[in-house]
C-alpha cells in the first residue's frame, strides 16, 4: 500500500516472448493459472519445525502405494540408511514442485540438525524399517 493515499501499489510488470508448440498452449496456461509455484515457494522457506512436518508428510507418502510413493520411499530409506538403500537421485524429477520441496526440506532438516530422519518421528526406526520392507528395497544386513 502507498502510505500517502492508502492505494495499492501496482506490481512491476515484465514483458517477454515465448515460442511453444501450438498444442502446448493450454498446458502453459494451466500452469500459469495454478498456484503450484507459490505452494512450493512457501515450503522452500520452512523453519526447523516446518521441515519436521515436511518429513512427516514425506513419510506418509512413502507408506502409501500410489503415484510418487516409490520416490519418497526410496529417498527416505536412503536418507535413513544409505549403506543399505541406495537410490537414484534423478527419480525425484518426477515429483511436482511442492513434493520436491517437501523432500528437500526433509533432507535439509537432517543436514541442519546432523540427525537421522527416524529420530524426528515416534517409533521412527520401526516406521522406516517397515517402509524398506514394504517396498522390498535395501540390502540385507548380516547380524
Amino acid at each position: 500500500m502507498n502510505k500517502q493515499n492508502m492505494l495499492p501499489v501496482p506490481p512491476k510488470m515484465a514483458t517477454f516472448s515465448l515460442t511453444i508448440e501450438e498444442g502446448e498452449r493450454a498446458k502453459l496456461m494451466a500452469f500459469m493459472s495454478s498456484d503450484s509455484w507459490e505452494r512450493a515457494e512457501k515450503v522452500r522457506h520452512a523453519s526447523i519445525q516446518e521441515c519436521t512436518k515436511n518429513l512427516e508428510h514425506c513419510v506418509r507418502w512413502a507408506e502409501r502405494d500410489c503415484g510418487s510413493s516409490r520416490v519418497f520411499a526410496h529417498f527416505l530409506a536412503s536418507l535413513y540408511n544409505g549403506f543399505r538403500v541406495e537410490t537414484a537421485v534423478n527419480d525425484i524429477g518426477v515429483l511436482d514442485p511442492e513434493s520436491f520441496e517437501h523432500l528437500m526440506n526433509a533432507m535439509r532438516l537432517c543436514y541442519m540438525t546432523q540427525r537421522e530422519p527416524h529420530t524426528f518421528i515416534d517409533n521412527g526406526s520401526k516406521i522406516f524399517e517397515e517402509i524398506i520392507s514394504q517396498w522390498g528395497i535395501g540390502r540385507k544386513c548380516n547380524g
